[in-house]
């Protein structure tokens, strides 16, 4: 797998709301988008609204209750993102934000994300991997 390489990394402030978008607090890897009342974090559930980039840490959540965190996330360059939905996914494929924060392939409707450059060793991928996305912001449709 090629890796991760940043180009553009910023920190953000995570709603204490975080939670109720995703129980275990926030997790690594995972696309994000702004919540629609603050320049705060939320998962990003589907690609219909514009994503913000993929988290680069695990905060749990216990320390995003208190509304005082600060997250690392990737807005330009390679980033690993869990994969939520693997059908036809491969090297060179666009993807956008699926179920809980993961990616899955990109439709004529949605915003992509990026485009997958790495997978696993074993060529293949599944839902659960990690794999290696190359972020296109202002992609807006397939």
């Amino acid at each position: 797998m090629a890796g991760s390489n940043y180009v553009l990394d910023k920190g953000f402030p995570v709603l204490s709301t975080y939670n109720s978008s995703a129980a275990a607090g926030v997790l690594a890897y995972r696309v994000v988008k702004w919540s629609s009342t603050a320049i705060d974090l939320q998962t990003a559930a589907t690609a219909t609204s514009g994503t913000l980039g993929v988290v680069q840490e695990s905060i749990d959540a216990a320390k995003v209750a208190t509304g005082k965190v600060v997250a690392d996330v990737r807005l330009l360059g390679i980033t690993k993102v869990l994969v939520t939905t693997a059908t036809s996914l491969a090297i060179g494929v666009r993807v956008m934000a699926g179920a809980g924060g993961g990616v899955v392939l990109a439709t004529t409707t949605n915003q992509v994300l990026g485009i997958i450059v790495g997978v696993g060793t074993s060529g293949t991928i599944t839902a659960g991997d990690l794999i290696d996305v190359l972020l296109v912001p202002g992609v807006a449709m397939v």
